[in-house]
């Protein structure tokens, strides 16, 4: 507990000091004063928790130290020392809530006994102000807790233990578009935070932040008795954002605010109308601010639903040029003169179905650059459009790759098969397909697109090239290496050797062995 001790006499100043007990009654001294404007002076500096001060003072007595001091600090105690003479008058120090007084002389027992109770009823109010503080705290994480379940599942109930019939509720958005969105969103928001607190009165907004995917949403409620609030809230935070956006310098900040609304139920439609507002800035420019007028018609589902048949086509028929239906689809939203926000939804919803058609086609997960679409990134239409062909593009390609890989695989599969079991004479095209778990006809006619010849010429081919190494490197006779091979009747063998190789194996083991 922090205490100023002021007297226009300065030894009565040490005597007060000298008389405290400050060790056990864990009081620590910030200063002394022997006029009224250096103790207030002081007071401003050092924000003590208890000041002593004599009822008269020069410059400013006791009274009106008291007085003015407690404009700056309403919480401020004091203890008043007068002579018998001024009794009645430091009576008046009651009216400014000063509950002891000392007379003098001053006596240590008094003194001591008059701090303990000041001490002891500190300490009181600050357990008070710490359990509010936590009570406080509390409240406004479960709001906050409210308000991401509304901004995640659209459940306006969650806030509904703060909604106030006489108030209206908006939603705002700070769109934030660079290459650090999330750690620059949480950074911001405590920036945002304290400008909240340090420039807006108490009891006119409240105000709830909260980020979401590299964006700052917030909730704002007040009345209409507040609106020039509103609209300083709303410069004050325009200019932090600016400020922000110098230091980020690869960060762009926008703000959108939705439309005002009486009804919890109708919150979705501000939080709706704050992201339409935020799109603008793709075509009107970032860092200002965005102020929706209506809720605008949000339906893309008909060119959602052409979009997924021309990729799907494309998918079909191995198409990997995107252009094909990216053009059309652009050429259609000049016609229909669709605002950005539906362009947008429509491009970033459109990606999103699409990879989940792969996804379910494929049964496997394409590359992570396959499937990003970062509209975050993109400052303006054009660049949005731009990325959205590529993006797609690169999802053409992807389908096309791992389908591609996915017909190899059972060939592949297979190959190393008959690497290790050539020389069975029992191998067939049946019991390789089966073993791909594929139907043998289909295989057939896959085996031989993707290897270039027949299955059976496959394994004759197999079969004679070891029969040659045989030959060359061993002395092994033309009976045993037939039955190496796959053969067990060593004039058939003999007989397909000559026919491929058009000579017979023992020639051949003459003319390269």
């Amino acid at each position: 507990m922090n205490v100023l001790v002021a007297d226009d006499e300065e030894r009565v100043c040490a005597l007060i000091c000298a008389l405290i007990d400050w060790d056990a009654l864990d009081l620590h001294l910030v200063g002394t004063a022997y006029d009224g404007i250096q103790a207030l002076q002081l007071i401003k500096e050092t924000q003590p928790d208890l000041v002593i001060t004599d009822i008269r003072m020069p410059g400013l007595d006791g009274l009106q130290l008291i007085s003015q001091a407690k404009e700056l600090q309403p919480q401020l105690q004091f203890i008043i020392i007068s002579g018998h003479k001024q009794f009645d008058y430091a009576q008046s120090a009651i009216k400014f809530g000063v509950g002891e007084y000392l007379l003098k002389p001053i006596k240590k027992a008094e003194l001591n006994q008059t701090l303990q109770r000041m001490r002891e009823s500190f300490d009181k109010h600050m357990q008070e102000r710490t359990l509010q503080q936590q009570v406080k705290e509390d409240k406004a994480y479960v709001k906050r807790a409210g308000f991401a379940g509304f901004l995640e599942h659209g459940q306006d109930q969650l806030l509904a233990p703060w909604y106030v019939p006489s108030s209206l509720m908006q939603i705002g958005v700070v769109g934030i578009q660079g290459s650090s969105r999330e750690p620059v969103a949480k950074l911001l928001q405590k920036k945002l935070e304290e400008f909240i607190i340090q420039e807006i009165p108490e009891k006119t907004i409240e105000v709830t932040l909260y980020p979401q995917d590299g964006d700052i949403y917030f909730l704002l409620q007040y009345t209409n008795d507040h609106k020039a609030v509103l609209e300083a809230l709303r410069v004050g935070l325009v200019n932090v954002l600016k400020t922000q956006s110098q230091i980020f310098q690869d960060i762009l900040c926008t703000l959108a605010l939705g439309i005002p609304v009486s009804e919890l139920a109708s919150l979705g439609n501000s939080y709706l109308s704050a992201k339409q507002a935020l799109s603008k800035r793709l075509v009107l420019g970032h860092e200002v601010w965005y102020q929706a007028d209506q809720l605008e018609d949000d339906t893309c589902t008909s060119y959602l639903n052409d979009i997924a048949s021309s990729f799907e086509q494309c998918c079909a028929q191995a198409e990997t040029d995107a252009t094909t239906f990216c053009k059309p689809l652009f050429s259609r939203f000049e016609m229909d003169g669709a605002t950005v926000h539906i362009i947008q939804e429509t491009l970033i919803r459109s990606h999103a179905q699409a990879l989940d058609f792969l996804r379910t086609q494929l049964q496997a997960e394409l590359d992570d650059h396959e499937v990003v679409f970062d509209h975050h990134q993109c400052n303006t239409l054009e660049e949005l459009k731009h990325h959205y062909c590529i993006a797609m593009q690169d999802l053409l390609t992807g389908y096309q790759r791992i389908r591609d890989t996915s017909v190899s695989k059972p060939i592949r599969l297979a190959l190393e098969y008959l690497e290790h079991h050539y020389q069975d004479e029992m191998i067939s095209l049946e019991a390789v397909s089966g073993h791909v778990q594929l139907n043998s006809s289909y295989f057939s006619a896959l085996f031989k697109k993707r290897v270039g010849m027949g299955f059976a010429e496959y394994v004759l081919d197999l079969r004679i090239q070891e029969a040659k190494r045989l030959l060359v490197e061993t002395n092994l006779t033309v009976a045993k290496i037939a039955v190496m091979v796959g053969y067990h009747d060593p004039k058939h063998f003999a007989k397909l050797f000559r026919k491929v190789c058009q000579i017979k194996p023992n020639e051949y083991r003459k003319l390269y062995g």
